[in-house]
């Protein structure tokens, strides 16, 4: 069958600039590899040629893609699963790289512009280190072929697979039709993605993973040359400035969880999160021994060992993240696409590569001159370099627990407290290197003259020592442990801004170090402030049992708020004012109130939480803020009603007897008594008629009771009639329709008006103290790592 509507050539066009890239990196990888082996300057030619039409046929590709997406041609597969025509076109780049194949194309496209970059500065380094990154490059294309061999895919191809081609739609009726791209749209972007973190967060994440290559390349280079220090230099500058990326990453990723997520926080230790997390602790140990190399003999082992462990941590965190492992553990993995088997090849290959080349080269690396003397800053750098080293160990074990048991058959599992249980393994290392962070920069090279170490740092440990007796006394801290870090954490920012002050004399030149210490000592004392003496404040103050919705919904932690009711939260009271659709969006007002001098209730602020409408995908709540310069008051939707009820009048008969109950949907009733002599009591029931009464107690909602008497009247003790009685405001009104002497039982009808439901909404709201003191330092940090490249790189 033909298909007209479909755009068969810019897939082709696709499809050729990935064989093209492939091959090119191939060529590249070969002919700069000969090149190294050779010295032949007509294989170092054409592996510049091969880069060269590797890196524009990238470009081709990433470009055709994001063509291809922003015309939504919904006959392809990929655009279909990651796009529609109700997405916000703002959110294109993230239906790029929502999908694996996506994020390898932007990923070898960070791989593209680093190589260019290298290609023109890399110099006498340029076969061997090229050939590595062409390598790199060989094995990531090989993840977007989706060519056969064997029964065998290789790979996943966005511009080949057809939607009408794919198993999972091929017998659809909907293909039976020529036109069918008329008629079809896309799935859509997931709603969690939907945000403009989502649209930055994720590529930046990839160009932090891309750095990792380059300070690896250099290491390969080194080992393939026998050149086992000279290769330190030029990877240096590389190796900060991919900390800084992937540092920034990392914390852009918890600041999207906070503002967008309803994890409750900045941090939940997410396989996900972990996965970017342990290479840049390797990365970070790695950068301090190329420091020590530079100043001082360091243990070459531990060199090439954090070098190359910390790109193979970032192909293991591509393995974690794209092989559907972690599919049940993290709430942002993807899923199988039958990549597994290539992604551990390309894992194992530059592992056992890594290994192989130090292991053969073992004997012949350089001793240390010297044993480092303890009063030394290279040893203490040294210390906590296989602190980080350990602590990634420590994260990236208990993050592989899903692949042990896999591999094993194994039933490992971390604590249900998944934040609990990583707190408490990873906090004395916080502590430990926060102390040799605020040591560090007091410390000499070689040895240290104690008595004047003692005495420079005197004064910060004052100064740390006031601030954590204030703190831990003004937020009641018990905990010894916490106590230690509030202290450390202090330290880091109090000694290295005293040594930036007193000996650097403010001098922007050298303080880069000092810089991005103060930056982590401030991160460190944030988290510990802003998770330790976080509050729950939306303990349910209402009259209604919130855990009746599931056992999701605890009284303790959400507030149930009818609106326009006014109830205490915290130091608050807080009234639901009512909800605005916009789009796919529903917000809810939440007014916060205190009362003034004269105890009349004034408004402080308004939150606007909301939920995103998806239902192919299922809604999602997303949180709103409102932030003060010494705490947050975070909140989110919990639980709402999303459309309005609908009901009807209902009609029901009952057969019971005395002393049983009828339930209604808004209220029960229970049956008392019979009245005998109910017409004595009643007006309007003639002399020759016969008349009981039912007595009924009815209790409405709210727990009010209200009397009811319904009749059963003989006319003339011969014609059957009922004289109902009701409960306006209850909705209820109740007949006595007759009397079954042989069941000795009496029949009732109830009839129940439309019950009129106020609307209402279930939030949590947590308060977070000194959580500004988190996203300050984060941001020093990220200036101090930054600051070291451009200082190197301006005196190189």
């Amino acid at each position: 069958m033909i298909y007209p509507g479909e755009n068969l050539v810019i897939g082709q066009i696709g499809n050729i600039f990935t064989v093209v890239a492939f091959a090119g990196s191939f060529l590249s990888m070969v002919a700069y590899f000969m090149a190294e082996k050779t010295q032949d300057e007509g294989y170092l030619r054409l592996g510049r040629i091969g880069f060269l039409t590797h890196s524009l046929a990238v470009v081709g590709m990433v470009s055709t893609l994001f063509f291809m997406i922003f015309n939504q041609y919904f006959e392809y597969h990929y655009i279909w699963q990651h796009s529609n025509t109700e997405m916000p076109m703002k959110y294109i780049f993230s239906c790029f790289w929502e999908g694996i194949e996506g994020s390898f194309m932007i990923w070898t496209f960070w791989h593209v512009i680093l190589g260019l970059i290298l290609y023109r500065s890399v110099r006498e380094w340029e076969a061997p280190v090229m050939s590595v990154i062409s390598a790199v490059q060989f094995f990531m294309l090989s993840m977007l072929l989706g060519v056969v061999f064997f029964d065998y895919k290789l790979g996943s191809n966005p511009f080949t697979m057809l939607l009408r081609e794919h198993p999972d739609f091929s017998a659809l009726p909907i293909f039976e039709n020529p036109n069918y791209t008329d008629a079809i749209d896309g799935r859509g972007l997931n709603p969690l993605l939907q945000n403009y973190w989502m649209v930055i967060h994720p590529p930046f994440v990839l160009f932090g993973y891309a750095t990792a290559i380059i300070p690896f390349a250099y290491a390969i280079a080194g080992l393939l040359r026998k050149q086992f220090i000279e290769w330190v230099k030029p990877a240096l500058s590389w190796t900060f400035f991919g900390i800084g990326v992937l540092g920034i990453g990392v914390l852009m990723g918890g600041a999207w969880a906070y503002e967008s997520l309803s994890f409750g926080g900045f941090w939940a230790w997410d396989p996900v999160e972990n996965a970017s997390l342990v290479p840049w602790l390797t990365m970070v140990g790695a950068g301090h021994l190329m420091l020590i190399q530079r100043k001082k003999g360091v243990s070459v082992f531990s060199l090439f060992l954090l070098t190359t462990i910390t790109f193979c941590l970032v192909q293991y965190a591509s393995f974690l993240t794209k092989s559907g492992v972690l599919g049940d553990t993290s709430v942002h993995s993807f899923t199988d696409l039958g990549m597994t088997g290539q992604l551990v090849v390309s894992l194992l290959f530059f592992c056992f590569l890594s290994i192989y080349l130090i292991a053969v080269n073992f004997k012949k690396f350089p001793s240390q001159e010297s044993e480092e003397s303890i009063t030394s800053r290279e040893f203490w750098m040294f210390v906590s370099s296989l602190i980080m080293f350990v602590a990634a160990f420590i994260i990236s074990f208990s993050t592989s627990f899903p692949v042990i048991n896999k591999l094993f058959g194994t039933n490992l599992a971390t604590s249900g407290e998944r934040i609990d249980y990583y707190n408490q393994w990873i906090t004395p290392f916080a502590i430990i290197t926060a102390l040799l962070l605020a040591i560090g920069q007091f410390l000499k090279y070689t040895k240290t003259d104690m008595k004047m170490f003692w005495k420079n740092l005197a004064i910060s440990g004052l100064v740390s020592a006031t601030i954590t007796i204030s703190i831990a006394i003004i937020m009641e801290m018990r905990n010894p442990i916490y106590i230690s870090l509030l202290f450390t954490s202090s330290l880091a920012a109090t000694s290295n801004t005293a040594y930036w002050i007193l000996f650097l004399k403010g001098k922007m030149k050298a303080a880069s170090a000092s810089i991005a210490h103060i930056g982590f000592g401030l991160l460190l004392l944030g988290v510990l402030i802003s998770t330790t003496q976080s509050e729950v404040i939306s303990s349910n103050t209402s009259l209604y049992d919130i855990s009746v919705l599931g056992d999701d919904f605890s009284n303790n932690e959400n507030i149930l708020l009818m609106q326009d009711d006014t109830l205490i939260m915290g130091d608050f009271f807080v009234s639901y004012r009512g909800k605005k659709e916009e789009d796919n969006f529903i917000h809810y007002e939440v007014e916060y109130m205190q009362p003034n001098k004269e105890g009349k209730l004034e408004k402080q602020f308004t939150l606007y939480p909301f939920l995103q409408l998806n239902p192919r995908m299922g809604n999602v709540a997303e949180p709103y803020t409102k932030h003060y310069l010494h705490k947050d008051i975070y909140t989110h939707i919990s639980y709402a009603e999303l459309e309005d009820r609908d009901e009807k009048a209902t009609s029901e008969e009952h057969s019971i007897g005395i002393g049983d109950t009828i339930f209604t949907k808004t209220s029960f009733m229970i049956f008392d008594s019979l009245d005998r002599k109910a017409t004595e009591k009643f007006t309007g029931i003639g002399a020759n008629d016969l008349a009981i009464g039912a007595h009924f107690t009815l209790y409405d909602v709210n727990t009010q009771a209200h009397e009811l008497t319904p009749l059963f009247v003989l006319q003339n003790r011969e014609f059957p009639m009922t004289v109902s009685d009701s409960i306006p405001e209850a909705g209820i009104r109740l007949s006595f329709e007759g009397i079954d002497p042989e069941k000795e039982s009496f029949n009732f009808r109830v009839v129940e008006e439309a019950p009129k439901f106020n609307d209402f909404i279930v939030m949590k709201a947590i308060v977070f103290p000194g959580i500004n003191i988190l996203w300050i330092g984060c941001i020093i940090m990220g200036l101090g790592s930054f600051l070291a490249v451009w200082q190197r790189i301006r005196r190189k």
